[in-house]
């Protein structure tokens, strides 16, 4: 059992010294965000997007570049409780979303992210639970597509600078 202790040990040490961290993590690699500008649609969800891809990169008012993000929201309704007190919400967000030069219109990068969270709300009179839950859930959501959008342009970025 020492030896399994002394493994253990040396994976965790192994592990936690790798050095690896996010792309985003790495601020020479945030360099292009720089050069994108946000175009979004005009509804709230598209803003909270765009509020969690400014907290992860340093993105221009106005840059060469524009990001252009279309999402959409898909909520169904999953478990009702016994005594119909609770019912639990799944949402999907799907993003679409292209990088293209302002000047040539050309698309530099196009993708399609999606993100899908659960949660569940009480009956009430007044609706309110149901709606902030609602809220933190849109907002979770926003912050992990812009996640995984931040990661994907970063890895384009980086695949055409090898070529």
């Amino acid at each position: 059992t020492i030896l399994k202790h002394i493994l253990i040990i040396f994976i965790l040490f192994a592990n936690a010294n790798c050095g690896v961290s996010p792309l985003y993590k790495n601020t020479g690699s945030m360099e292009i965000f720089k050069n994108i500008d946000i175009q979004k649609d005009q509804n709230s969800l598209a803003y909270l997007i765009k509020e969690a891809l400014e907290e992860k990169a340093p993105f221009a008012e106005s840059g060469q570049n524009t990001l252009q993000i279309e999402p959409s929201i898909k909520n169904s309704y999953g478990v009702i409780t016994k005594e119909n007190e609770i019912t639990r919400y799944s949402v999907t967000l799907d993003v679409e979303y292209r990088l293209y030069n302002k000047k040539t219109k050309k698309v530099v990068f196009k993708n399609k992210v999606s993100a899908t969270s659960d949660y569940s709300a009480a009956v009430t009179f007044t609706g309110f639970a149901t709606e902030i839950a609602r809220k933190d859930t849109y907002e979770r959501l926003a912050d992990t597509v812009a996640e995984k959008m931040i990661t994907e342009i970063l890895i384009s970025n980086l695949s055409e600078n090898a070529s």
